[in-house]
């Protein structure tokens, strides 16, 4: 099996060049970041990105790409964008998957013929991802346009499935009040990217109706730590004989409460016991 780790618990971006020694050192297989990232550090950075890859000898297999895709004013500029991130990931050596957010989620959710415009656009991005040898897959999140199970199995209903896969994040699903179990047992046949993340389970709100986060990782936890059934969802992919990316992922935030690469040390001595020789470790 093939695990890697996102970038994110190291902030936003954050220190992405200590994030990347980090999660090579740790022994994960492969890297992620936003895909505007890499964008930015081809505009930026002496050698680009890719200078940044090979310094440190691990690929970043995936780039997570968000954004608003249904807002007339800006559809066309967000689909030429995601076309020039997700040719900007492609250009890496061992990238597969870009990662599709939908954008914020409007009271009530998207009505059909939102979600028809949203499948269009992800559909137009996941011919693109094709025609280059990358993958696309839509990511559910809380507060966007895909976060409940119903929003999951819409868009999957309505997107062409050999243009545009399925990247379940266990934690975002589980906040948004679906059964992980279910969701991916449901739509197995459509994962082609996990983002593995553990959750610390529902929180109380303060005053102004915000969650509190009692965990300082936007209540989420490192892997095994949480509520999560990891051992479980581990074994439906192990069933399913899945050979994509499954990455750690962990937000980080000013209040956690140990150091990113502690927190990713947590999470690999976890995986690492619960799934021995599936995975050659660095």
């Amino acid at each position: 099996m093939k695990v890697g780790h996102t970038g994110i618990t190291w902030g936003y971006p954050g220190d992405l060049e200590q994030a990347y020694r980090d999660v090579a050192e740790l022994g994960y297989l492969g890297f992620e970041t936003f895909s505007k990232v890499i964008m930015e550090w081809n505009k930026e950075k002496p050698g680009g990105y890719r200078a940044l890859v090979d310094r440190i000898g691990l690929p970043t297999v995936a780039g997570y790409c968000y954004k608003n895709w249904i807002d007339s004013d800006t559809a066309e500029k967000d689909l030429q964008e995601a076309k020039a991130e997700a040719d900007a990931l492609r250009a890496l050596p061992g990238s597969e998957t870009l990662v599709l957010q939908a954008g914020p989620r409007p009271r009530g959710g998207y009505g059909q013929d939102e979600f028809r415009r949203l499948a269009d656009a992800f559909n137009e991005i996941g011919r693109h991802c094709k025609e280059i040898g990358l993958r696309a897959s839509i990511h559910p999140h809380t507060g966007t346009a895909v976060e409940t199970r119903d929003d999951i199995d819409t868009i999957l209903s309505l997107v062409d499935p050999e243009l545009v896969g399925f990247a379940p994040d266990t934690g975002q699903i589980a906040k948004g009040g679906g059964d992980v179990l279910e969701v991916m047992r449901a739509h197995i046949d459509r994962i082609s990217h996990v983002h593995l993340k553990d959750w610390a389970g529902p929180q109380a709100a303060d005053a102004d109706g915000k969650e509190v986060d009692v965990t300082g990782y936007g209540n989420y936890q490192p892997i095994g730590h949480g509520i999560l059934p990891m051992k479980e969802i581990l074994d439906v992919l192990i069933e399913a004989s899945f050979d994509g990316w499954i990455n750690v992922e962990l937000d980080g935030t000013s209040r956690a409460p140990r150091p990113p690469r502690e927190a990713a040390a947590m999470s690999r001595r976890y995986l690492g016991e619960a799934l021995g020789d599936r995975v050659a470790w660095r």
